[in-house]
Order: C-alpha cells, then sequence, then structure tokens
C-alpha cells in the first residue's frame, strides 16, 4: 500500500513543523533560582517577574526573561576631603553595600542604578558631614553619622526607582589630612590634656571635701560640748552663790 507522494509529502512537513512547535515551546520553560528573581518581557515590555522555581513564558521572539540574582551583596568605596559645619578640613571613608530589591525597577526604570547609587553617596556624604561639627564627626557622632547617610542614601533610591537596597554604611573613623595631621594631634593632645586634669581635679575635690566636711563637723561638735560645758558649770556656779 503506498500512499501518493503529495500526501506523503504534506505528512512529513506537518510532523516536521510539529515537532518543531513542540521544541519552540518548550524553549519557553526556564528555572529561576532560589537567589534569583525572573523578569518577562514581551517584545521588550516588562510583562511580570516570577519567584524561585519552574516556569514558562512565551519563548522568543515575543517573550524573553532575565534571571536577576536579588541576594549577591554587592559593595564599593567611596573617600573625600570635605569641609565640616564649622569649617574644618576631614578626610572621611566608607563602604557601602547594597542589593538588588526590586529587579524590574532596577532593569527598567533607570539606565545605570549602581552609577546612581555611587552619585547619591557623594551627594549625601558631603550634605550629612557638611552638616556636622568636626568633633561630632570624628569621635562619639561617627555611627550616627553612618546612620544618617544610609537612611538619605535609601530615600534617594526610592525616589529613583533604582530598585536597590542599602544594607549597610560603614564608616572608617575620620581623620584631618595628612597636611594638618600633626596641628590636629596637638589640639586633641591638648584636649586630653584638660580632660585628665579636669578628672583628676575632680577625684581631688572628692576626697578633700569629704574631709573638710568630717572635719568642720568634728569642730561644731567640740564647739558645741564646750558650750554645753560651760553653761553646765555656771548653772552650778549660780547655783551655790544663790544658796
Amino acid at each position: 500500500f503506498n500512499l501518493p507522494s503529495g500526501d506523503f509529502s504534506s505528512r512529513a512537513i506537518g510532523i516536521v513543523v510539529g515537532i518543531l512547535l513542540v521544541v519552540w515551546l518548550a524553549t519557553g520553560i526556564y528555572i529561576v533560582e532560589p537567589a534569583e528573581r525572573g523578569v518577562v518581557t514581551r517584545f521588550g515590555s516588562y510583562v511580570d517577574t516570577t519567584g524561585p522555581g519552574p516556569h514558562w513564558h512565551v519563548p522568543w521572539p515575543i517573550e524573553s526573561v532575565v534571571k536577576v540574582n536579588v541576594d549577591e551583596i554587592s559593595t564599593f568605596s567611596h573617600s573625600a576631603s570635605m569641609l565640616t559645619q564649622d569649617e574644618n578640613i576631614v578626610d572621611v571613608e566608607l563602604t557601602v553595600q547594597s542589593r538588588i530589591q526590586d529587579a524590574s525597577d532596577y532593569l527598567f526604570q533607570v539606565a545605570d542604578p549602581d552609577q546612581t547609587l555611587r552619585d547619591a553617596t557623594v551627594t549625601v556624604v558631603r550634605v550629612t558631614v557638611g552638616g556636622s561639627k568636626l568633633d561630632f564627626v570624628m569621635t562619639e557622632g561617627r555611627g550616627a553619622v553612618a546612620v544618617t547617610i544610609r537612611e538619605r542614601i535609601q530615600a534617594l533610591m526610592d525616589q529613583y526607582r533604582t530598585g536597590l537596597l542599602v544594607t549597610s554604611v560603614n564608616m572608617q573613623p575620620a581623620k584631618p589630612p595628612e597636611e594638618v595631621k600633626a596641628a590636629f594631634d596637638d589640639a586633641i593632645k591638648a584636649r586630653e590634656d584638660k580632660e585628665r586634669l579636669e578628672n583628676q581635679a575632680e577625684a581631688y575635690s572628692n576626697e578633700v571635701l569629704p574631709q573638710a566636711r568630717g572635719e568642720a563637723a568634728r569642730i561644731v561638735a567640740d564647739a558645741r560640748a564646750y558650750r554645753d560645758q560651760v553653761i553646765a558649770r555656771s548653772e552650778g556656779e549660780t547655783a551655790r552663790f544663790t544658796a
């Protein structure tokens, strides 16, 4: 039994087309890892963001998927010399860590989110340090300054919809420029000497005052005892004279 050549060719073409269609549809299967998010686009426009697990999309050239790692931490450092509120120059160095929070915003809202983060860091650091006094930046205020910088950077990232989350800002101890470091060291030593002398004076005061108070109390007690003795003797002599 033989099929006409035309029917055989049509059936063969249909089978080939069917196989190619199945293969084409199978290319739309993709797996998103736990640390990733899949961003689906249709003719270049954003459609959906998919989470971890197996998924399917209409194959290329209609739809495509870009996988974005949202757990990877990115780190960069920034250092600069700037003026503080009290018009002193200080060298500041910090490290900023971030990760992708919203994959679709990261890919489509800003041309270069990472560069935007760096530019925002430069601006925020200058505004924050420029609004603080030197002693505050160099001593007990370093942690507070770092927290303020992180919050202000994150506010800009949210405003620009970069899709980035600033996880931490680690600020190294601020220091004066090398050209004036000797003068700053002398000023710091003078302040430390002043605090040391004040502490010594307070300690001496705490030691001497109780002794002085005790001596004064003893003198007052002796005076009262002498007074009572004199009064008693005088009253006795008066009684004898009267008798």
